[in-house]
């Protein structure tokens, strides 16, 4: 999870009053937050879907609604600030997205300025994805004259003085020279144009998502800020504005609203509507196993910080405050109802049907698998589930059909593997540079089509193991496979077999009756040369149902 670090005195005057260290933890624990004090300094660990609580804002505003101390919805006054920024047709394929805000009645200390390097910091690193789908960028708006462009460069094209960097670059010298574009130019180094942003007197503001410019640095004296973020996804960087702005009117603050001109529309952001959800009294009752009134639910979501429109009979109508990017269903509403009533006054009960678990049949022989393969010297390997026709056919050099994914989001991962062969090899390809032999093996699930099955598919537990490296060869791996046949107490026999992923005469099959257990032999030039390795290799791959 998240970690960030807050000083107890700072939390204090955000809450607007001291409460003993000792109780502080005990409260932000039963929040869900993990809290370890050291001094002055708060160590809390972080659920990854409330990037709203990465900073000490946030948190401090949570702990006000949980202690009682302001309860409902926050309310923030957003005013026009008169500032435009105006993105051009050469972002789209670029970095196609923009939101923006100013920040006035900025009173810089040390406690403000370290809280927003850690926010900007974390969320990057989550929200953000290491600023691929977006990044951050925080400037001084009285060095800054408005409209500002949203554009692109050429990488030789214009040059300014990077953030800490004593001279001008051009963009292309700024990826390979200054530290934050030796660390994140990979995100745009292939790209024909970089993106840039720069006001009407052509001073650079930024080269996102790299770096900002010394020209708009904030320094001590700064009084308002504008803030801009970046990125590949409009529903990420509205977000991540939102959380950053909200987060500073917490200090008191005044937030002020911008308007950004796309060529086909325009948007004024930050968007602080609250969301409008549904809760059932009954449904969040079941779940929580309480028997709360409408009423007693309500005053309950104030405690989170929702605000409550409407109540009509068994159904409440909450508002979501807009930073809770986290809320996708009913059940997450359920969730803070039963932190805002508070798990440690939920009172255990007995279920009324006495029931003893044992662990199923597959995960003893699973456990028993991975004790054999690791006393014989190979070292487990967790691979993904989800791979793509490319990696398990036609690498393989086979043909077949696997059960696929309705909604993709990547073209990496567009099927479930129906071998963990395939898996192997690709965690060989990513291991090749280090010193030979290499011997792994996977206990995992594997999907195969089977028309008798309900759903067209069947799980199937598979062990799979490989090896690379000099007088490892077809005898080693059947030699291993054997013994992991033996340690279960399966009889079995072994035929020659045929396959396209194998070099003829160096495979063979392996049975138990009428039943194939699973194949051993030795991988094909053709498949090696594929996954980028330049040793010969050889596997085994058992069915263990």
């Amino acid at each position: 999870m998240p970690s960030i670090t807050v000083s107890y005195h700072d939390l204090c005057r955000l809450l607007g009053k001291r409460v003993e260290q000792k109780k502080l933890c005990n409260h932000l624990s039963m929040m869900g937050i993990e809290a370890e004090a050291a001094g002055d300094e708060i160590k809390l660990e972080v659920s990854h879907n409330r990037p709203d609580l990465l900073s000490p804002e946030g948190v401090a505003r949570a702990l006000r609604g949980f202690l009682g101390i302001e309860v409902g919805l926050p309310s923030y006054g957003l005013r026009a600030s008169g500032v435009t920024v105006e993105a051009d047709r050469s972002v789209k394929s670029i970095r196609p997205y923009i939101a923006a805000g100013v920040v006035t009645g900025v009173r810089l200390t040390n406690d403000v300025v370290t809280a927003l390097m850690q926010v900007q910091e974390k969320l990057h690193a989550s929200l953000c994805r290491n600023r691929q789908r977006g990044s951050i960028g925080v400037y001084d708006l009285d060095t800054i004259t408005p409209p500002i462009r949203y554009t692109t460069t050429l990488p030789d094209g214009i040059r300014f003085v990077p953030l800490d960097f004593g001279r001008e670059l051009t963009s292309a010298q700024i990826l390979h020279e200054h530290p934050k574009g030796i660390e994140y130019g990979a995100i745009i180094q292939n790209l024909p144009r970089y993106p840039l942003l720069i006001d009407s007197r052509g001073v650079v503001l930024s080269m996102p998502p790299i770096v900002n410019s010394e020209d708009t640095r904030v320094t001590e004296n700064t009084k308002e800020f504008f803030i801009d973020v970046t990125g590949q996804e409009e529903r990420v960087v509205n977000q991540v504005l939102t959380i950053l702005m909200t987060g500073l009117a917490e200090r008191g603050f005044k937030l002020k609203s911008v308007v950004v001109k796309y060529p086909s529309k325009r948007i004024r952001a930050p968007d602080l509507t609250p969301q409008k959800w549904r809760l059932s009294a009954h449904n969040a009752n079941k779940t929580i196993g309480l028997k709360l009134m409408p009423g007693e639910i309500a005053k309950i979501a104030k405690k989170m910080r929702y605000g409550v429109a409407k109540t009509r009979g068994d159904v409440l109508t909450l508002l979501a405050p807009p930073y809770r990017t986290d809320i996708m269903h009913e059940v997450d509403l359920i969730e803070d109802i039963a932190i805002g009533y508070g798990y440690d006054r939920l009172e255990p009960t007995l279920p009324k049907v006495l029931t003893t678990g044992k662990r199923a049949p597959i995960e003893k022989i699973s456990d028993k698998t991975r004790r054999v393969l690791t006393g014989l010297g190979f070292m487990e390997a967790m691979t993904y589930t989800l791979t793509n026709p490319r990696v398990s056919f036609e690498l393989m050099r086979k043909k077949g059909e696997a059960a696929e994914i309705a909604n993709p989001v990547s073209e990496e991962y567009t099927i479930i593997r129906n071998s963990l062969l395939p898996s192997l090899l690709s965690a060989l390809r990513e291991n090749r540079r280090n010193p030979l032999p290499h011997r792994i093996f996977e206990v995992g699930d594997v999907v195969v089509l089977d028309e008798k099955a309900e759903t067209g598919t069947r799980n199937v537990r598979r062990a799979a193991a490989a090896v690379i490296g000099d007088n490892l060869g077809f005898t080693y791996i059947k030699a291993a496979a054997e013994a992991l046949l033996r340690e279960l107490g399966v009889a079995w026999e072994v035929h020659t077999a045929r396959h396209p992923s194998f070099l003829d005469g160096r495979a063979a099959e392996l049975t138990a009756g009428d039943k194939r257990l699973g194949v051993v032999g030795e991988i094909h030039p053709e498949v090696i040369l594929g996954f980028e390795l330049e040793h010969p290799v050889a596997v085994f791959e058992i069915d263990l149902e």
